[in-house]
């Protein structure tokens, strides 16, 4: 039977239409003599194929062949071994040695050895376990409806082919258009404005998207505020009208139409100013998106008494010298304000705050005091705090004196505001950096105690100033001069006898 016969017989036997070609290939190194060359000696065992991918969990066919040093198939036993996974069955026939391998659910590279049981012969394969790659990729929910201003979380699900979910890959998020919506990272839509974008998830090179719609929340309800507003012939009432959606949320931006039931009695403008035409009651209308809301407006002939005084700010509180301006709104009786009313201002301290005509508080000294705003026989009050400026900065005076030991130098701190203006009746603390050269009295008198320096700091309310203090040694005084030498007459010097004998001399003359 010729040998090409049987190498087709047993490629026919194959298990894995790949090693047909790794097969074939070993085969063209065998002699047409037979199946072994017992005369040969066994010199290398080769597996195929050499080089191989697959997917996690798939499984491949190895092939091991024994040649002798003259090229022909040599008999021996094959075992086999792999870094990762399994090799679940082998077999031989005809010289040839099968290995079925089964790679693991991890991915990586993995080493697959075949070896003989004689000459130390051995050959690697080598398998590539790569993922399994992304096909589809879904988001959710698609399509997808939020307001302005709402958040939604997008998700996005990446499958293979099969439909197979695969957790872990990593997926990015776009907005066709970041003026209608926006997408973080993480899948969370932003709603900016009213309009239509598509939102794609991408991994691995492949897409999904949801086609997102943005919109404003419906006008459900307005309510007008006041509710019931009493005005006089000519005066005037300001309403608002408060727009909320189905779930009593505010709503702002939306356009509000006023409209009067009776003209003749009392008119509305388009930003719902009523004004009082003649006695008698009118209703008043805002409308938005379809909602309406009303309000009952009385015009009287004689003016409504002022009931009650708001102050605002209640509680303000200011520096010396600074101001805030108080605002006083007369009520009537059910807390409607009362616009055109005169009011009066006053303070019960003007020596600490006082107020001019038209609520304006200036502080004086530090301090607390009444303000009070009248109308009409009603009151009502204002508590102002004044507090003292600030220290800013505290600046110390001389900056660098010198003293010798045991002298004093008398140093100033004076704080001062943040535009540099000094402040009077402030606190201050003296201290000093070095005790052993100088020292610093409580009302920042420095004495010398030691040849040194020693920086000298006044802080007041936290703020600090310093002083660079140089003590030196007194200089000794000069030594007294030498006595000066005796008189002399003549070449000799005169001797104290002689001095005593002339002296007698001229004395008995």
């Amino acid at each position: 039977m010729p040998f090409t016969f049987k190498l087709s017989q047993r490629l026919a036997r194959m298990r894995c239409a790949v090693l047909l070609l790794a097969t074939a290939a070993l085969a063209a190194c065998e002699k047409p003599t037979g199946l072994t060359d017992p005369a040969g000696t066994l010199s290398q065992l080769l597996v195929a194929p050499k080089v191989l991918t697959l997917r996690p969990n798939q499984t491949a066919d190895f092939m091991a062949v024994g040649l002798t040093n003259t090229g022909d198939t040599a008999a021996l036993a094959v075992s086999w071994s792999v870094t990762s996974g399994a090799i679940t069955d082998t077999s031989t026939n005809g010289g040839r040695h099968y290995g079925h391998y089964k790679a693991s659910a991890d991915t990586g590279t993995v080493k697959v050895v075949a070896r003989g049981n004689q000459g130390g012969v051995a050959d690697t394969a080598v398998v590539r376990v790569t993922p399994v790659p992304v096909s589809i990729v879904t988001v959710a929910p698609a399509p997808a409806s939020v307001l302005v201003g709402q958040l939604l979380q997008l998700s996005a699900t990446t499958a293979d082919s099969a439909g197979n979910v695969l957790s872990g890959r990593p997926v990015t998020w776009a907005s066709s258009n970041t003026v209608v919506a926006t997408v973080s990272g993480t899948g969370l839509l932003t709603g900016v404005a009213t309009g239509t974008t598509t939102i794609t998830a991408t991994s691995e090179g492949k897409n999904g998207t949801a086609a997102v719609t943005v919109t404003v929340a419906a006008v459900a309800a307005v309510s007008v505020s006041p509710g019931a507003p009493s005005v006089v012939i000519g005066g005037t009432a300001q309403l608002t009208a408060v727009l909320r959606d189905a779930n009593g949320n505010p709503l702002s931006g939306r356009t509000v139409t006023w409209a009067t039931s009776n003209g003749g009695v009392a008119t509305v403008s388009a930003t719902g100013l009523v004004t009082g035409v003649a006695v008698g009651g009118a209703m008043i209308t805002a409308t938005s998106e379809g909602k309406s809301g009303t309000a009952t407006v009385t015009v009287t002939a004689v003016a409504v008494p002022v009931a009650s005084v708001a102050v605002n700010p209640a509680t303000p509180s200011l520096a010396v010298g600074g101001t805030v301006q108080l605002t006083a709104t007369p009520q009537d009786s059910v807390g409607n304000s009362l616009p055109g009313r005169t009011v009066t201002w006053a303070s019960s301290a003007s020596t600490v705050a006082s107020v001019s005509t038209s609520g304006l508080v200036t502080g004086v000294v530090a301090g607390t005091a009444t303000i009070t705003a009248t109308s009409e026989g009603k009151s009502g009050t204002a508590t102002v705090t004044v507090t003292p400026v600030p220290v800013a900065s505290v600046s110390v005076s001389p900056t660098a004196p010198a003293l010798l030991v045991a002298a004093t130098v008398q140093l100033t701190a004076t704080p001062k505001d943040a535009s540099g203006t000094a402040l009077s009746g402030r606190s201050i603390s003296w201290a000093t950096s070095n005790a052993s050269a100088a020292t610093v009295s409580v009302n920042g008198l420095v004495t010398g105690v030691a040849a040194g320096t020693a920086t000298i700091t006044a802080t007041s309310e936290g703020k600090s100033g310093t002083a660079n203090v140089t003590v030196t040694t007194p200089t000794p005084p000069p030594p007294p001069p030498p006595p000066p030498p005796p008189p002399t007459t003549g070449s000799f010097p005169l001797q104290s006898g002689a001095l005593n004998t002339l002296l007698g001399t001229r004395k008995r003359a």
